[in-house]
């Protein structure tokens, strides 16, 4: 089975826009998860980046909002803005929109009834992506970014919950590192609601860095048909999407394609 592989943009920092599509083009990558502000870029000029360099955007990396905000302001203003999104992305392809619990860097605050506020968000936006013909991709995080939707079952509670066809789980290796008993029986019991898998070592860092066992993991993907794109997404210490740190480009791209080697030699990731 042959899958793409993409690189999500956010790892670049502040980088702009058109040398992150050139750089990740030129490695020979075929996608990206996009990170961008909606409100201030284009959606046109956006798809002409991506067009020119033949990329595919598989994905839309969301802003920092919450879903599940006890505040019924804050949680409308999160709504509005993952339907913003949802029309963005219409506009330019069918990205996956990404969609995820509120990075809150273990602020412990008063959440009540967080999961039925959650799941009536989500159904709320996933039923507005329906009718674009999207998908809703739900992906847990881990323990230090956020609280409640932690791993693969948390997200499958969730999704039926929902209770709409066209709401799906993401899956991030290296959240799964830190939070799933078996990561491979994670992506299992997924199974077609898997629609895209996120990569990077036990420590964020390129594929043969860490100690992720990326082998089992790729079978377990054959196993469930899994035909969706392969993201790779290594990143810097503290770096979040929309984060200041400053990144180092060169050691962004060792990391890129060690990754790339690794998956370019296990004949049933690409035949």
């Amino acid at each position: 089975m042959r899958r793409k592989i993409g690189v999500c943009t956010w790892i670049f920092g502040n980088e702009k826009l058109f040398n992150i599509a050139d750089i990740i083009a030129q490695m020979g990558f075929e996608g990206v998860e996009l990170y961008v502000d909606i409100e201030s870029v284009s959606s046109q000029y956006v798809k002409q980046i991506f067009a020119d360099c033949n990329l595919e955007i598989f994905s839309l990396t969301p802003r920092n909002v919450d879903l599940a905000s006890g505040d019924r302001l804050q949680r409308n203003k999160a709504i509005y803005y993952y339907k913003k999104s949802i029309d963005y992305g219409a506009e330019i392809g069918q990205p996956i929109i990404i969609c995820h619990e509120y990075i809150q860097n273990q602020l412990r605050t008063a959440c009540f009834g967080w999961i039925k506020v959650l799941a009536k968000s989500c159904r709320e936006i996933a039923l507005y992506a329906q009718q674009a013909n999207l998908k809703l991709g739900f992906e847990p995080l881990n323990r230090y970014l956020s609280h409640f939707i932690l791993t693969s079952t948390d997200a499958i509670s969730l999704v039926e919950r929902v209770n709409v066809s066209n709401m799906t789980i993401v899956l991030d290796a290296f959240h799964m590192n830190l939070e799933e008993d078996n990561p491979v029986k994670a992506i299992e019991r997924c199974g077609n609601k898997l629609s895209l898998y996120q990569i990077a070592d036990s420590n964020r860092k390129g594929i043969g860095l860490g100690h992720t066992d990326f082998k089992s993991q790729i079978a377990a993907l054959d196993a469930i048909n899994y035909s969706g794109a392969i993201v790779l997404e290594p990143a810097g210490l503290r770096q979040t999407p929309g984060s200041s740190e400053k990144v180092n480009l060169d050691e962004i791209k060792f990391h890129l394609q060690k990754s790339k080697n690794w998956l370019s030699n296990q004949t049933k990731t690409l035949v």
